[in-house]
């Protein structure tokens, strides 16, 4: 199917508003907001998201709500607000829980995993990918995801982080400021275990614990073997 533009998903919305068909409205609303943040129009993309969820209140398809939290969180993600981020994907999770839906959970946790390393939380992250590499074998088992009816909805994010932190590694390097360096590339690491470039994680980490040990990075130091052994089993 054709991926519709901005200007024809604002014309589609206006004709299902004239037809009072909320469910459509619904729907369009969601893929507007996404154009939107595609467009990293991530302001409107909310607004976007925010209208569809006020829609939503009344409607029985807990999944479909599933999926507009993580939608609306993954905007304020990219808005580096995370705690508003991680308040909707908590949301979404919770209703997930509901459902066997293990694709749709793992992929939540994965979000919420980087959110809390983009902090320097680096233990409650890996909490967090810990239950992510738990789910994976069950997830294959486990029938389609809510979640995965947009099949770039989480890729796209997690392909747009890891533009974000090479380019702060990129900025660290070209400032010689290797705290600058390591922060960014240490929060690179899972991701990319995530966006299936695993092959990078031995050049990343190896950097890594050079310089969490050269700057006395202990809680750098103290989260590496978890971080291996999460790698290992991946």
């Amino acid at each position: 199917m054709t991926e519709l533009s901005v200007a024809e998903l604002q014309d589609k919305l206006k004709i299902l508003r004239a037809q009072k068909d909320i469910d459509g409205e619904i729907a369009t609303l969601r893929c507007l907001g996404s154009a939107l943040q595609k467009n990293r129009q991530f302001t409107k993309a909310v607004a976007c998201l925010g209208s569809a969820l006020k829609l939503s209140q009344n409607n029985a398809d807990l999944p479909g709500r599933a999926v507009l939290h993580a939608h609306l969180g993954c905007a304020y993600w990219e808005m580096a607000q995370l705690k508003k981020a991680m308040t909707q994907f908590e949301t979404a999770l919770e209703i997930l829980k509901q459902f066997p839906d293990q694709a749709g959970r793992a992929g939540l946790l994965t979000l919420m995993g980087i959110s809390c390393w983009r902090k320097c939380q680096w233990g409650e992250g890996l909490a967090f990918f810990e239950e992510v590499c738990d789910l994976r074998q069950t997830s294959a088992q486990a029938g389609a995801s809510e979640l995965a009816s947009d099949p770039d909805f989480f890729s796209e994010t997690l392909e747009r982080a890891v533009v974000t932190l090479e380019n702060r590694v990129r900025l660290g390097r070209e400032q010689g400021n290797a705290l600058k360096i390591l922060q960014p590339l240490f929060a690179l690491i899972p991701l990319c275990l995530f966006t299936a470039r695993k092959s990078a994680t031995d050049v990343l980490l190896s950097e890594a614990t050079s310089l969490a040990n050269q700057l006395h990075k202990n809680d750098i130091q103290d989260a590496i073997p978890r971080l291996e052994v999460l790698i290992a089993r991946w």
